[in-house]
C-alpha cells in the first residue's frame, strides 16, 4: 500500500456525525434500504435547513456518516433546524417502511480544527465528535425512547452555539457525562422525545404570532424562517386547518407567546418585512409611477415577485385584511421603520381599488411611528400619503396643509423626487379648491424637478396635472397642449398613466366643445383604466363621459355611464357619490 504524506493546513469545520441504531443486525438488503433512506433524508434535511451541499464534505461510515461543514454556514443551523428536520423526515420514512428498514439515529455535533490529507481527514476535534457519538448516555436515550433521533453536542458547542441561539432551544438539552476512551467531558444531550412535541409546539407558537386570522404558505415560511416547501409540510404535519388552497387558519396563541423576546421579535420582523417586500413588488407593477420609500437596511428575504399586474392585484385582494393587520402590528410591536413604509407600499392597491378607510388608518399609524423614530424622511413620505388620503375624503384644505409641510421637509432634506411628488399632490388640492393659479405654479415646479432628475415618467404625470390646472382656468388651448405633451411621454415611457392623458385630452376637447372627439378619448381612457384595474379612473371617466353624452342629448347613454360610475364610487367609499346621484336625479326630477 502506498502511503503519501503531506497533510494540509488546519481548517475550521463544524463536525456532524451520525450512526444508525442496530445497523449490523440487519440483512444486506435491509442495510441498503436503510442507507438509501438515510442519505435521502440527510440530503433533504441539510438542504431545507439552509446548509448548502457545496459547503459540505461527506464521508460514508457504513452504518452512518461524517459531514464537515465550512465555517461560512452558521453553526446554529446544525444544532437547531437540521436535527428537527431530519427527525421529521425519518419519521415520515419509517411510516412507510417495513420494520427492518426503519431508521433511528444518534447524532453528535462538535466544531474544531481538522486536516485533510491523502487518505481523508483527521484531527482531535473529529475524534471528540466520534467519542460523543459512542457515549452510553446517548445510546441509552435512544434505546429507551420511541423517538428517532438523539442529539449530543460537546460542552464547547453547547455554550458557544446552542445557548446563544434561541432557535436551538437550549432548554430542551440536559447535561450528560461522557467517558469514552480518552475523552472525559460534560456534554449536552437532547433526548429523542423532545423533537416532535417540542418542535410542533414551537412551530405553533410561531404561527400564532401572525396578526391576521389566515396565513399563506409563503408568509408561514417567512415567519418560521424555512423554505416554502418545508413550510407546506410543517403546516400539514401540525394539523392546521387548510381553509382554502394554500391558506391556513392561524392557531390560537393561548396564554403568553412561549417564545424568548429576541426570537419573537425576529420572527415577527421576518413576517412583516416579507409583507412589506411583497407589497412593494406589487406596487412596482400596479403603480410604477409612484415613488416609494427607501428600502429597509435588512432587506426582506423571499418576498414574492409577480409576472403580471393581475397576479399582483390578486395577491393584494387576497391579503387585504392581513396587510392592514400587519401595518397595525408593526406599529404596536415597535417595528416602526416597517410601520411607516408598509402603507406607502400599499398605495397602489388601496388607491386604485379601496376601501380607502383601511389605508388612512395605516397611514396615521405610520406617521406616529415615523415621528417616534425621528425619521424626517419617513415623516415627509407619510405626510404625502395622508395628503392623498385626505383628498379621497374631499378634505382639500387639510390635504394642502399636509402636502405643504411634506414639500418643506423634502426640500430641506434635498430630496428632489420627493418634493416633486409632494408638489403634484399639492397642485391637485389647489385645483379642487379652485386655486388654479397656485396649482399651475406647483405643477410647473413639479415638471421642472422631475425633468431635472431625468424622471421621464413623472415628468409626464406632472404635465398631465398641469393640463388639468389650465383647464380649471378655462384655458383649454394651453390645457390641450400640455395633455398632448404628456400623451407623447405616456406612449413611450408609461402605459399606466396613458389612461389619465387620454382622459385629459377628452376633457380639453370637451372644454373646447368638440364633443365627438372628447367621447372618443374618454372611451379610449376607459379601456386603459379597465386594463390596469384603475377603478378610480374608470369612475371619473364614466362621470365625464356621461356629461358629454348629456350635452349631445343622449340621456339614456348618460344614465348608463352615471349608474356605472355610482357603483364604483360607492364601492370605493368616495364623496364623488353625491355628485353622481345629483346627475341621476336631474334626469328624473320626480325621483
Amino acid at each position: 500500500m502506498h502511503c503519501a504524506g503531506g497533510a494540509g493546513p488546519a481548517v475550521h469545520r463544524t463536525i456532524l456525525c451520525l450512526d444508525v441504531e442496530g445497523y449490523g443486525r440487519r440483512t444486506n438488503g435491509d442495510q441498503l434500504a436503510v442507507r438509501a433512506g438515510l442519505y435521502r433524508a440527510l440530503r433533504r434535511a441539510l438542504d431545507e435547513s439552509g446548509v448548502p451541499a457545496a459547503s459540505c464534505y461527506c464521508e460514508d461510515r457504513g452504518d452512518g456518516a461524517m459531514i464537515l461543514i465550512r465555517p461560512d454556514v452558521p453553526k446554529e443551523l446544525v444544532a437547531g433546524r437540521f436535527p428537527a428536520r431530519l427527525a421529521a423526515l425519518l419519521e415520515r420514512h419509517n411510516g412507510g417502511a417495513p420494520p427492518d428498514a426503519r431508521i433511528r439515529v444518534r447524532v453528535a455535533v462538535h466544531a474544531g480544527e481538522i486536516h485533510h490529507d491523502d487518505h481523508g481527514v483527521a484531527g482531535t476535534a473529529i475524534n471528540t465528535a466520534f467519542r460523543l457519538l459512542a457515549a452510553d448516555p446517548l445510546r441509552d436515550a435512544l434505546r429507551t425512547s420511541p423517538g428517532v433521533l438523539a442529539l449530543i453536542t460537546s460542552g464547547w458547542f453547547f455554550e458557544e452555539v446552542v445557548r446563544q441561539n434561541p432557535a436551538c432551544r437550549a432548554a430542551a438539552f440536559r447535561p450528560a457525562q461522557v467517558a469514552v476512551k480518552e475523552l472525559r467531558e460534560r456534554a449536552w444531550m437532547r433526548p429523542p422525545d423532545t423533537w416532535p412535541q417540542e418542535d410542533t409546539a414551537h412551530a405553533l407558537r410561531l404561527l400564532a404570532l401572525h396578526p391576521g386570522a389566515e396565513i399563506s404558505v409563503p408568509a408561514a415560511a417567512a415567519l418560521m424562517d424555512v423554505p416554502d416547501a418545508e413550510a407546506r409540510l410543517l403546516l400539514g404535519d401540525l394539523g392546521v386547518v387548510e381553509r382554502a388552497e394554500g391558506r391556513y387558519g392561524v392557531p390560537d396563541p393561548g396564554p403568553g407567546s412561549g417564545l424568548a423576546p429576541q426570537e419573537r421579535s425576529a420572527a415577527l420582523r421576518r413576517l412583516l418585512g416579507w409583507y412589506l417586500g411583497t407589497a412593494d413588488n406589487a406596487r412596482r407593477l400596479l403603480c410604477p409611477d409612484r415613488i416609494t420609500a427607501p428600502p429597509l437596511p435588512d432587506e426582506p428575504r423571499r418576498a414574492l415577485r409577480f409576472a403580471t399586474a393581475d397576479e399582483a392585484r390578486h395577491w393584494c385582494e387576497t391579503e387585504r385584511l392581513n396587510l392592514v393587520a400587519a401595518a397595525r402590528a408593526a406599529a404596536a410591536e415597535g417595528h416602526h421603520d416597517i410601520a411607516w413604509r408598509l402603507p406607502l407600499a400599499l398605495w397602489a392597491f388601496f388607491f386604485l381599488r379601496g376601501p380607502r378607510t383601511d389605508w388612512s388608518e395605516a397611514l396615521r399609524s405610520g406617521l406616529a411611528s415615523a415621528r417616534l423614530l425621528g425619521d424626517e424622511l419617513g415623516i415627509a413620505y407619510v405626510l404625502g400619503g395622508l395628503g392623498y388620503a385626505s383628498q379621497n375624503r374631499w378634505r382639500f384644505e387639510e390635504s394642502a396643509e399636509l402636502f405643504t409641510t411634506a414639500c418643506e421637509v423634502f426640500s430641506r432634506l434635498g430630496d428632489v423626487r420627493g418634493e416633486a411628488w409632494a408638489l403634484h399632490g399639492l397642485g391637485y388640492a389647489c385645483r379642487r379648491l379652485q386655486r388654479y393659479r397656485e396649482a399651475v405654479a406647483h405643477h410647473r415646479r413639479s415638471v421642472l424637478l422631475a425633468a431635472a432628475v431625468g424622471d421621464r415618467r413623472n415628468t409626464g404625470r406632472a404635465l398631465t396635472a398641469l393640463g388639468y390646472a389650465y383647464a380649471g382656468l378655462a384655458d383649454f388651448g394651453s390645457s390641450l397642449d400640455h395633455f398632448e405633451q404628456a400623451h407623447g411621454i405616456a406612449l413611450e415611457a408609461d402605459g399606466r398613466t396613458l389612461g389619465w392623458t387620454l382622459h385629459g385630452l377628452g376633457y380639453a376637447h370637451h372644454g373646447l366643445r368638440r364633443l365627438h372627439t372628447a367621447i372618443v378619448h374618454y372611451e379610449k381612457a376607459l379601456d386603459v383604466f379597465r386594463e390596469f384595474g384603475d377603478r378610480s379612473g374608470q369612475g371619473e371617466t364614466l362621470y365625464n363621459l356621461g356629461r358629454a353624452h348629456m350635452q349631445m342629448s343622449r340621456p339614456d347613454a348618460a344614465r348608463d355611464c352615471w349608474l356605472r360610475a355610482l357603483a364604483i364610487f360607492e364601492d370605493l367609499q368616495t364623496p364623488h357619490t353625491a355628485g353622481v346621484l345629483a346627475r341621476l336625479r336631474s334626469l328624473d326630477p320626480r325621483s
